[in-house]
């Protein structure tokens, strides 16, 4: 394979000129030439070719002193070693610094070649081997940076569609948003249900450490457009004008807007923005956008059906209370109408035989029925306390007509006698 870069150290212009210009270039090798031992070593260990052609017998460092240096700088690139017929055993002493082969003086072109060709195999397997190693380095980093960004991403998706409050819940997304992508900002815009307008509900600046709820109406048409086409947008200063001024009146960078989706239909919009740090924002960030905005749509969901199943709960629990106290309270006032009526039609008609002791069962009948509304009042009092109990999460719910059945039981007892 042509293209390596190999470097000849030899004191003779003449072999020099011939190995470069005859042998070596015209077979597509780089070829660089040194004209001795000391200046051939500086080359070699400053530029490190893949091949190093080397002469024995040269002023100022011979063969041998190069081949000693290389070893002591740990150099690992092959050395071939040219020496005449006859110093045989000079080529077993280079062998054992590291030479991987060594041509004869005079040698044929053909000699050459082979030589070398054969020596750049292996350099050609290290290089590859090396290039390899690099590879496989940084597909482990980028592995690992994914297999981190991941787990975040799973634990920031735990820890936001657990939580059931929508105002915090939406906090909880701009922050993480911010966090992810490394933003200066951050906001969140939802949709009214009734109006169709898109409203800013949260939003973290530069420099605050955590979000806060707004409700500003807001009218972009980069927000406009990311609700239109359900696909998320990515501004940066290679894609637009570098200080793209936005409709809500101020200046960015570079910003991402993915849209929150709930099944085909579109909730809001999640937007992180670069106002002061002048980065750009990349598609790596615009993922991790839309992988935290699948999460959020879900979790606003939930937060607003929560919300809702409270409330259909407090209108039953209160209508059931209404119906249970009613009952409660009417039957004793008719009770006592009636014994009222009876008193009525008694007196009416004259017959006061029995009078003081009807007058009296009467009085002591009201008074008991009065005593059971007043318990039947107190017991809604107590019910409707905002200290005495809850109906969601910590609930402690109660049931009020076994509450009142006790307590008209007790009245009922003391009046027996």
């Amino acid at each position: 394979m042509a293209g390596e870069r190999i470097l000849v150290i030899d004191d003779s212009e003449e072999i020099r000129t011939v190995l470069r210009e005859t042998i070596l270039e015209p077979r597509g090798y780089l070829v660089a030439t040194a004209p001795d031992g000391q200046k051939g070593l500086a080359y070699a260990l400053r530029e490190k070719p893949d091949l190093i052609l080397t002469d024995v017998n040269m002023p100022r460092m011979t063969g041998l002193q190069v081949l000693e240096k290389l070893r002591e700088a740990q150099y690992e690139w092959p050395v071939i070693l040219m020496t005449f017929h006859g110093s045989e055993d000079i080529a077993v002493q280079a062998f054992r610094l590291g030479v991987r082969d060594y041509i004869r003086k005079p040698f044929e072109v053909q000699e050459v070649l082979t030589c070398v060709e054969r020596t750049l195999i292996e350099s050609r397997l290290r290089r590859e081997r090396e290039d390899l190693l690099r590879k496989l380095e940084t597909t482990n980093r980028q592995l690992n940076r994914k297999v981190a960004e991941l787990t975040t991403l799973y634990a920031i998706g735990q820890a936001v569609t657990a939580l059931l409050d929508l105002d915090t819940l939406l906090n909880r997304i701009v922050e993480a948003s911010v966090y992810l992508c490394q933003a200066d900002e951050g906001s969140l815009y939802l949709i009214d249900r009734e109006s169709g307008e898109l409203y800013m509900t949260a939003t973290q600046s530069a420099g605050e450490k955590h979000a806060h709820g707004v409700n500003l109406k807001v009218s972009d048409n980069l927000l406009g457009q990311v609700v239109r086409s359900k696909k998320p947008a990515i501004v940066t200063s290679r894609t637009h004008d570098p200080e793209l001024k936005i409709k809500t009146g101020y200046v960015v960078h570079s910003l991402v807007e993915v849209p929150l989706r709930v099944k085909d239909r579109i909730i809001g919009i999640l937007s992180v923005a670069n106002r002061h740090m002048r980065r750009d924002f990349t598609r790596e960030d615009m993922t991790r956008l839309c992988a935290l905005a699948n999460y959020a749509a879900i979790a606003i969901e939930n937060a607003r059906l929560y919300d809702a199943t409270r409330k259909v709960i407090a209108a039953e629990v209160l209508h059931n209370v209404a119906v249970t106290i009613s009952h409660y309270i009417n039957n004793p006032l008719m009770a006592v109408m009636m014994s009222v009526d009876r008193l009525v039609q008694v007196n009416r008609d004259g017959e006061t035989a029995n009078w003081d002791d009807l007058l009296a069962a009467t009085a002591l009948f009201t008074e008991m029925k009065v005593e059971e509304i007043s318990s039947v009042i107190s017991i809604l009092r107590d019910v409707a306390s905002p200290t005495f109990v809850t109906y969601m999460d910590d609930i402690r719910m109660i049931d009020i007509e076994n509450r009142v059945q006790e307590r008209l039981h007790q009245i009922k007892e003391k009046y027996k006698g």
